[in-house]
């Protein structure tokens, strides 16, 4: 009689103990998938579809439902941001409907909000070219980050506009090309055919390549420069457009901005977030 009692209390027991391994093993099964819910409602809410706004694992840019490819992604992305800031404007302390406060323009420009978009924006007028108030030139080491917005029917809406460096900070005329109005650089983006051409006066560097601009009628373009020296690398969306010499020894260099030639059908560029920072 007692070994059957100790024999069905050894059984009692085992099935107790594989019952709660059991349990403990579906609560964790649970909490697996509750885990996994809880991560794609905070996907959600915070906007992240487990695709970059900017740009995918795969190096597509996205604009709305449709994919841009992208050429020339580095296998790792080799622009890093110098550790010291000079200068930055969000246009956060300017007023809406006035230019903005440190810069100055060959024409005019206006401050603004974007539907959507959240900070302020410096509207970009047509053939109009902007500079910074400041008289300081740049450092021998330096980058420069800065966004674009475009809003228009179509990207052919958009005309040709450039971004680089000059000689001087004369706010008399609009660049155009590195080879008037004493320009150095000049990083043009064609949005009617799909183009980016580097060009400078000081080298006699002309690097037309195609880029998928005429896909952004509507979208946002991070620009990032690095100089080195003589040496400049610009990259557009992590997609690097140039590297190589642009500047002769010990050019004293200006940035500048100048917005498309003109624009159709109400198409708009926006400039905003701009970051400056020297290398110590």
């Amino acid at each position: 009689m007692k070994h059957k009692i100790l024999i069905y209390s050894v059984l009692i027991a085992s099935t107790l103990i594989t019952q709660q391994s059991h349990a403990q093993f579906f609560k964790k099964i649970q909490q697996k998938i509750q885990d996994k819910v809880d991560k794609k409602v905070d996907d959600v809410i915070n906007g992240n579809t487990g695709v970059n706004a900017k740009t995918s694992s795969t190096g597509s840019s996205q604009t709305g439902n449709s994919e841009i490819k992208l050429p020339n992604i580095e296998e790792v992305y080799s622009f890093t941001p110098a550790s010291s800031v000079f200068f930055a404007d969000n246009f956060s302390g300017d007023a809406a409907g006035r230019m903005a406060k440190h810069w100055k323009t060959s024409g005019t420009g206006s401050v603004t909000t974007i539907s959507g978009v959240p900070g302020k924006w410096l509207a970009l007028s047509p053939r109009t070219t902007y500079r910074l108030e400041s008289l300081l030139a740049m450092p021998g080491n330096f980058t420069i980050e800065f966004d674009l917005i475009t809003r228009s029917t179509a990207a052919k809406d958009i005309g040709a506009m450039q971004f680089g460096f000059a000689r001087d900070n004369s706010n008399r005329e609009y660049i155009s090309d590195a080879y008037n109005s004493n320009a150095i650089t000049a990083s043009q983006l064609h949005f009617w055919n799909g183009e980016v051409n580097n060009s400078s006066s000081d080298t006699k560097i002309s690097s037309p390549l195609s880029f998928p601009l005429n896909n952004y009628a509507n979208g946002l373009i991070h620009v990032a420069i690095a100089v080195e020296g003589e040496n400049m690398r610009v990259y557009i969306n992590k997609s690097k457009v140039v590297d190589t010499g642009m500047f002769k020894k010990g050019t004293i260099k200006y940035f500048y901005l100048s917005a498309p030639f003109d624009y159709s059908s109400d198409a708009m560029v926006y400039f905003g977030n701009l970051v400056m920072a020297k290398a110590i």
